[in-house]
């Protein structure tokens, strides 16, 4: 498997490095003819377009591996904290042997594959979900990154896009608050994952823990108020409501939307989560909480809505589908309630500025 992947990456790299350019170059002809001019990128040197692009492939592996060691780390705390134990001292075990695992072994993604999936010990299997949760979250911050930090923040509400873009802009002149912007983001799909991955174990996460981060996350508005893209009295603001100041008004952000997420959690939870039980449900409350003090009510109320419309067509299609009735396990179905919110919340946030705009909170 882990010589499967990397003959994968190798030909990946080579697509993108040699053939895309090629395919870029011939639409940009056929769509523009009479043009004698070259695409931008292509006025440069073959040899600088080759370094570029694999500095692109690589900045974009990169994100991958970071978010998939974050992924690692999720795992082991939504495993230990719900029992009450540390996550400071103790390094990774077998489940089933406890002995420790090695570098390699514990090597997010490759570790899981070059092992087989069994542990080099007992040999008894390792849980897949160990290598989703270190791809979902891997793919997450990857996504992120080229939303947010490649494009310069154009897909962000109310952001003042200042021309930089790009990778070796990102690199080379980074824009700190957008980074500030993007490490929030991507702390908040974090916990989220953290949630939903403890979902599977029907352990409850301390609410009081996750109410904590939820605040510290979203304290950065306060820090930095230019991270507070759409203002709480968005979209009334024609009709009297009025800013209270540059930290009165993230503050009211947070407590406004972290206080309708809670709302909307609640009774969304008691009407779609009771049935996967108290955990679940109380995990999606907290999620509802955290999305709405970092993004703000309006978020949080588009976010969910369109969630749970699109689990629900999710599971009417599956009925459709299923040529006779099976049962679904309510921990499978969970893990999709769950998947539907934070895949929602992701495409919302990848096109929050024309979504803004189309809502008038812009």
């Amino acid at each position: 498997m882990l010589v499967g992947l990397f003959l994968t990456l190798f030909v990946a790299y080579l697509f993108y490095v040699l053939v895309l350019p090629q395919i870029e170059l011939g639409l940009y002809q056929l769509q523009n003819p009479k043009r004698k001019t070259l695409p931008p990128g292509f006025e440069m040197k073959w040899t600088n377009r080759f370094l570029l692009r694999t500095c692109e492939f690589l900045f974009v592996g990169w994100f991958f591996y970071f978010g998939a060691s974050i992924g690692s780390f999720l795992n082991v705390v939504a495993h230990r904290v719900p029992e009450g134990r540390t996550i400071v001292f103790g390094g990774s075990k077998c489940p089933y042997c406890d002995t420790h695992l090695g570098f390699i072994d514990n090597t997010p993604v490759l570790g899981w594959l070059y092992l087989q999936a069994k542990c080099r010990t007992c040999r008894l299997p390792i849980a897949p979900r160990y290598l989703l949760i270190e791809v979902a979250t891997g793919l997450t911050f990857m996504w992120l990154a080229l939303w947010e930090l490649v494009r310069g923040g154009t897909n962000l509400a109310n952001w003042n896009f200042t021309g930089r873009a790009g990778v070796v802009n990102t690199i080379l002149d980074p824009s700190w608050p957008l980074i500030g912007i993007y490490v929030v983001h991507a702390a908040m799909f974090g916990v989220m994952i953290m949630l939903a991955t403890a979902n599977v174990g029907r352990k409850p996460f301390p609410g009081f823990s996750l109410i904590v981060i939820a605040l510290a996350l979203a304290s950065s508005k306060i820090v930095n108020p230019q991270l507070d893209l759409v203002a709480w009295y968005r979209p009334f603001a024609e009709s009297g409501l009025n800013g209270i100041g540059p930290f009165g008004n993230p503050a009211c952000s947070i407590l406004i939307g972290g206080l309708l997420g809670g709302v909307i959690g609640w009774l969304s939870s008691n009407v779609f989560a009771r049935r996967f039980g108290t955990i679940v449900g109380r995990h999606w409350s907290l999620q509802c909480i955290l999305v709405g003090s970092v993004l703000g009510w309006q978020s949080v109320l588009t976010i969910v809505v369109l969630s749970l419309i699109v689990y629900g067509a999710l599971r009417w299609g599956f009925r459709l589908l299923q040529s006779r009735p099976s049962s679904v396990s309510l921990s499978n179905q969970s893990i999709g309630l769950n998947a539907c919110l934070i895949g929602t919340a992701l495409v919302y946030l990848s096109f929050w500025s024309p979504i803004s705009r189309f809502l008038g909170l812009c």
